[in-house]
Formats: structure tokens, sequence, C-alpha cells
């Protein structure tokens, strides 16, 4: 279980969020919500040990979050930012570059297993051998989550997930993350979308601070 308690956030002098607490069970889909510049985004980073809080904690199946322990609580957390930049030129690289990285060590890349996870996402095999530049922003967001996915780590962070997908292919985006939830994923996200947001568990409003 991800717990957040009591939380505050302050950059340049200004209070993002105070007294933010939350929990997300194993399972559960949590979308947080809010105005832009509240925070939601700092708060993943937060979650991930890029970023302090000012006051209160993050804990992990009861472990908290501190600068020793968080490298090893990253090899538990998937996070997709908004922005996604992509090292590989091809689509079959980027799909097994999570793979490489030490983090992951110990995890087996299996192009069968991730044919499986297009399957729920919608997305025609015949991707797989074509270049980055060549797929759509809507075909890379899935295709990098369905990466996260088979990694099958305990938490997922994803931020903005459906923000370049038509109502049809959102939809099959929430039920993928529900797919996760079922497996005992803990999902953070990050949405501006109503319809995501109703289809959570749970939603968590970050609300901006005001000087």
């Amino acid at each position: 279980m991800l717990e957040i308690k009591n939380a505050s956030i302050t950059i340049g002098g200004r209070q993002l969020f105070a007294g933010l607490s939350f929990t997300v069970p194993d399972g559960q889909t949590v979308c947080l919500t809010g105005s832009s510049g509240s925070g939601k985004t700092t708060l993943l980073r937060a979650i991930l040990g890029f970023h302090p809080l000012d006051e209160g904690h993050i804990s992990i199946d009861g472990e908290l979050l501190t600068p020793s322990s968080a490298e090893e609580f990253r090899k538990h957390i998937s996070y997709i930012p908004q922005e996604l930049t992509l090292p590989s030129e091809w689509v079959s690289d980027m799909m097994r570059l999570p793979f490489t990285l030490k983090v992951n060590r110990g995890k087996a890349f299996s192009k069968d297993l991730l044919m499986a996870e297009w399957r729920k996402l919608e997305l025609p095999p015949a991707l797989y051998d074509k270049k980055v530049a060549e797929l759509s922003g809507g075909e890379r967001q899935r295709a990098v989550l369905s990466a996260s996915g088979l990694l099958g780590k305990s938490i997922l962070l994803v931020d903005e997930p459906t923000s370049a997908l038509d109502a049809h292919t959102s939809a099959l985006v929430l039920d993928y993350l529900k797919t996760l939830a079922a497996r005992g994923c803990s999902i953070v996200a990050v949405s501006h979308d109503a319809d995501f947001a109703q289809g959570c568990d749970k939603c968590i409003s970050v609300s901006t601070t005001l000087p």
C-alpha cells in the first residue's frame, strides 16, 4: 500500500499544497485532480524520491521513503511522464529498453507477452517493426504503457495518460489500467479528463494554496 501523510511541498517560496493525505491500497486506481500548477506532477516526483516533502511522509507497505531508501523504492515503481522522451529509433528497441535497465534486472522481455498487452490496447502488431517517429502520440502512450504493464511493478505512476487520445481509446486505457489493478498494482494517475477520473476508484483533489 502506498500512503501519503500530511504532505506539503513549496517551490520557489510558493506552497503548492499542504496537509495532503491519502492511501492507495494494492489493486486500486486513484486519480489526482486539480488546477494546473497545483503540484500534481510534483507529487508524483516526490513519490519517486526526486523531490523532497517540506512536511509529512510517504511510505510503501509501512516503510518510509527517505533519501537512502528512494533507490530501492523505485525498483517497485513504474513512471510514465506526460512528455515522453524516447531515445530509441525503433519501436522494438523502445519496448526492450526498460528491461535492460539495472533497476529491472531479472525481468525478462517476451514479445509474445507484449503482444498480449497490445491486444488489450488495440495496438496493431505491425507497429513493433516500425520507427518510433512513425507512431502517433496516442500510439506511443499506449506502447509505453504496455511495457509498464509487462514489467509488473507494484506501483504505477502515470501523468495525463489520455491527453493525446480520443474517447474510445481513453476508455481502452482506463480499462487497461483496471486490468493492471486487478493484478494487484496500485495506480496513481494525474488527469484533467473528467470521464477518466470518474472511472477510477478514487479521486483526490490537489488544491493550490493561494499566496
